[in-house]
């Protein structure tokens, strides 16, 4: 319901997934997907976009497709960008290891965007203004992304993926939901200036919503 309801406030939306899980023990009290359908009816197409001109005019294997593609968990077979919510795994990693602390005057400046490999063209922060001068708290409190490109410079790439795995990032999540999907990453060969720069604010990898809460 406040999912659905969500979603009317939020036009540019086109689909949600909320999960609720116990922290101590990573129990699932609820999870829920949007659009969803009615289980009464699930090969009816009024959940799948479609009017039904439009539904009757489908061959049947795109009918067969959008179904499938309905009928998913997206909560655990789905995978997505988290983008800025992933700000607090480099957070927490950056303190783990001592190079970042809360609250240090100027440990982070944003101009509107941030070069990480002079051959390449800058990486802009969400917001056009800049953010100007920043400790780590207040680089959260903006979602700041060249804050985070400059901490994850800090961190290395084979340090983060060494935490991404202690995260259980690389791992199943051990569901025993039917096709509990891992998330797709750089191999770290292949990790250079831009692709760490880019996943240190959650960008250019893919996990699934269950992946990113039981991390």
């Amino acid at each position: 319901k406040y999912l659905a309801q969500a979603m009317q406030e939020n036009p540019t939306a086109d689909s949600g997934t909320v999960i609720i899980m116990n922290p101590k023990n990573g129990d699932i009290y609820a999870m829920a997907s949007n659009p969803s359908y009615n289980l009464n009816s699930p090969s009816s197409y009024e959940a799948t976009g479609f009017t039904e001109e439009e539904w009757k005019a489908l061959e049947a294997e795109q009918r067969s497709a959008s179904l499938l593609d309905l009928w998913k968990n997206k909560a655990v077979s789905g995978t997505y960008e988290p983008g800025s919510t992933f700000k607090l795994i480099t957070a927490a990693v950056g303190l783990e290891e001592g190079l970042v602390t809360t609250n240090k005057a100027g440990d982070f400046y944003c101009s509107g965007s941030y070069v990480v490999d002079p051959d390449e063209k800058p990486i802009n922060c969400w917001r056009a203004l800049p953010h100007g001068s920043q400790n780590l708290t207040e680089a959260l409190q903006n979602s700041c992304n060249p804050a985070f490109m400059q901490l994850g410079q800090r961190i290395g790439a084979k340090t983060l993926y060494k935490y991404f795995d202690a995260f259980g990032l690389f791992d199943s999540t051990g569901s025993d939901i039917a096709k509990a999907y891992n998330g797709t990453f750089y191999k770290l060969e292949d990790m250079g200036p831009v692709e760490l720069a880019t996943t240190s604010f959650g960008q250019r990898f893919e996990i699934s919503p269950l992946q990113l809460i039981s991390a």
